[in-house]
Order: C-alpha cells, then structure tokens, then sequence
C-alpha cells in the first residue's frame, strides 16, 4: 500500500523507530518485553509518544489521532507499539483512499 510514492512501513520497521527514539531521548536500550511504564516516567513516555507521532506525520503527510493517551496504558513496550502501528495503519489506508480519490484514481490497491 503507498501514499504517492511512499509505501507503507512494516511493523518490524515501526518497532525500530520507536525503539531507536527510546534510546534517542532516555539513553535507554529497552527491551520490548519490558513493561511500558518502567521507561522512564510518565511525562517522558508521553513526549515519547508525541514526538513518534510528529515524525509520522511529518514523513508520511497523514494525521495520527491516538483515542486515550500511551503514556500510562499497562502492558509490556511490545503492546504499546503494537497500538500505535494499528492506528498508523489505519491513518495510512485512509490517506491512500483519499490520496487514490484526489488523483482521481478508480481502485485502491490496498496490499
């Protein structure tokens, strides 16, 4: 699936991303098994999370709009990026609908 020219990241790659901006703003190498909220604090994991998303948007052009905040949410960092690629996912199929409609394109291809 692609938006323009841009495909759409695997989760393995969105796994590496968020991992690396872990390390990028704690110094921390995080275990994804580990649990979310031994990262660092609440206020971090939040500017964590905020600043993933403002990179997705600013590369890939579409708004993430995540319903409650990951800042706190209980269950392993695996979990957590795990909900952000769904709902990356499904802002990336909804931008490249709209991206095919704008185009004036009749299919979506969307594998």
């Amino acid at each position: 699936m692609k938006i323009g020219n841009l495909e759409k990241p695997s989760f393995v790659k969105i796994h590496q991303v968020f991992l690396s901006l872990i390390k990028e703003m704690t110094g921390l190498e995080a275990n994804p098994e580990q649990n979310w909220t031994e990262i660092a604090d609440s206020e971090t994991r939040e500017r964590i999370v905020k600043e993933f998303v403002r990179r997705m948007e600013r590369q890939y052009a579409l708004e993430m709009v995540l319903n409650a905040s990951l800042k706190d949410k209980e269950g392993s960092l695996e979990g957590v990026i795990g909900e952000i690629y769904h709902v990356f996912s499904t802002m990336f199929l909804v931008e490249a609908i709209n991206s095919k409609i704008r185009a004036g394109q009749g299919g979506v291809d969307v594998t």
